[in-house]
C-alpha cells in the first residue's frame, strides 16, 4: 500500500501509535512501502505541489552488500536486486519492541508509512541459496542521533504557525545535543530567529537545495497540519486535540510542554508623548500616574 507525501493541512483521526502495525505480507502491509526491484529513485525525487524541500533521491546512510538506509520521510531501505537467494528485512519500534514489517525479497524498495519521530531499527539478512542453517546477518541498525544531522521542514508563507511551532526545534536540538539540526523555513523569518538560536542551521528551502542539505541528513521530518491524514501517517495525533502549535513536538518526539520562541528584533523603541492636552488613542492614552503630575513621565515635564 503506497503512501504519498501531503501538504500541510489538520488530520481527522485521533492519536495513533506505529504499535498499530502488524506484520503481513508487503503487498498489504499498512506500516510500509514494499516495491519490487532496485527503486532508489522512486523514493523522493522532485515533489509536485509540495510545501517542503525534497529528500535525497537515495537512502543517505551506506551499509554492506550494496544495501542503503536513512530515516529521512520515514524509515527508508533500498535491497539491491540479486539473482540468487533473498534479502530478509524486518522493521521494528524500539520504544515498544514491536514489529512494523517484515518482508522476504531479491530486491526492493521500503519506506515506512510513519514519517514523525519513531525510533526504528532496522535488520536485514541474507538467505543464501544453498546454504543450510540460519540466514547470514548483513545490517543491524538503531537509530541513534549521536553526531548525526537532522533537517526539521516548515512550509513557508506563514507567520503564526512557524513562531508557535519552532521553540520544539530548540527542545529537539537540547534532547539531541550532538545532533546538527538543520530547520529550512522561510527567509523572511530567520532574521527574527537567528540571533537567538545560534546552535540551530536555519536555511531558506532554495538554500537547503544549494547546499545538499537532504544529501547527507540522517533524518528529517516536516512539520505542518495534514487535514487528510486519517491514519495518522504524517503526524502522530491531530492537532485539534493537542493544540496547533504542540503538534509539532509531536511529531518530533519530544515534550509538549509550551515554549515561548525568543525572537531578536532591532532597538526601535521611541518614546510616546504622553501630555494631557493631546488627545491620544485608548491603546496609548496615559494612566492616572501619568498626566504631567510625576517624575517618572519624562515627555510630559520635556513638554510642560
Amino acid at each position: 500500500m503506497n503512501s504519498t507525501s501531503q501538504e500541510p493541512m489538520p488530520a481527522q483521526a485521533l492519536a495513533a501509535s506505529p504499535t498499530n502495525l502488524t506484520a503481513a505480507p508487503a503487498s498489504v502491509m499498512s506500516g510500509a512501502v514494499s516495491q519490487s526491484g532496485n527503486a532508489a529513485g522512486q523514493l523522493a525525487g522532485t515533489l509536485p505541489g509540495t510545501a517542503y524541500p525534497p529528500v535525497s533521491a537515495q537512502p543517505t546512510q551506506e551499509a554492506a552488500e550494496g544495501i542503503r538506509f536513512d530515516f529521512n520521510d520515514g524509515c527508508r531501505v533500498v535491497l539491491p536486486p540479486r539473482t540468487s537467494g533473498k534479502w530478509f528485512v524486518r522493521l521494528y519500534d524500539l520504544d515498544t519492541g514491536n514489529v512494523l514489517f517484515e518482508s522476504e525479497n531479491q530486491g526492493a524498495t521500503i519506506n515506512s508509512s510513519k514519517r514523525w519521530y519513531v525510533r526504528f531499527r532496522v535488520e536485514v539478512m541474507s538467505i543464501d541459496e544453498g546454504v543450510e542453517g540460519p540466514a547470514r546477518q548483513v545490517l543491524s541498525h538503531d537509530y541513534d542521533l549521536t553526531n548525526r544531522e537532522v533537517m526539521i521542514q516548515f512550509p513557508i508563507g506563514t507567520l503564526g504557525d512557524t513562531l508557535a511551532w519552532f521553540s520544539y526545534c530548540d527542545v529537539f536540538a537540547k534532547k539531541h545535543p550532538t545532533t546538527r539540526v538543520s530547520v529550512a523555513m522561510s527567509g523572511l523569518i530567520i532574521p527574527l530567529l537567528r540571533d537567538s538560536y545560534p546552535h540551530l542551521n536555519l536555511v531558506t528551502h532554495a538554500e537547503a537545495l544549494e547546499q545538499k542539505l537532504a544529501e547527507r541528513t540522517y533524518a528529517s521530518y516536516r512539520i505542518g497540519l495534514f487535514f487528510d491524514d486519517a491514519v495518522n501517517d504524517h503526524q502522530p495525533t491531530d492537532f485539534r486535540m493537542v493544540g496547533l502549535h504542540r503538534t509539532a513536538a509531536y511529531i518530533l518526539g519530544v515534550d509538549p510542554k509550551e515554549v515561548v520562541p525568543t525572537l531578536s528584533l532591532p532597538d526601535e523603541t521611541r518614546s510616546i508623548l504622553c501630555a494631557p492636552r493631546i488627545r491620544l488613542p485608548m491603546v496609548i492614552r496615559p494612566t492616572a500616574m501619568c498626566f504631567g503630575k510625576t517624575s517618572r513621565c519624562t515627555a510630559c515635564h520635556a513638554v510642560g
